[in-house]
């Protein structure tokens, strides 16, 4: 996106700024590269929506996150995917901290 992007994050319709990280890098055609993810726990159904926005536009992702009961079946399900999703954040920002070094 443009350099002068940045992020809104809403939970239930509040902004919230808590637990938010962000990962910005410059890429050579002015652009730039970014990336944000909140970590939070929920006991109770709650949307979440990310805004990027810039002078350019912005753009809104929206995802709303359903609590079931302790007991229900899928848990360990949600456990895989939950740690696969960790892996995936966690090597991105081994990417980006290599690019930084690089750069």
């Amino acid at each position: 996106g443009p350099d002068d992007s940045y992020f809104v994050w809403k939970k239930n319709g509040q902004k919230i700024k808590a637990c938010i990280t962000e990962q910005s890098h410059m890429l050579f055609d002015g652009r730039v590269h970014v990336l944000s993810w909140l970590k939070d726990s929920v006991s109770e159904n709650t949307e979440y929506k990310c805004s990027l926005i810039s002078k350019v536009g912005n753009v809104t992702s929206e995802v709303l996150i359903t609590v079931e009961d302790k007991d229900s079946a899928g848990q360990d399900g949600w456990t895989k995917e939950f740690n696969t999703w960790r892996s995936v954040i966690n090597e991105h920002d081994k990417m980006m901290q290599n690019w930084k070094k690089t750069w």
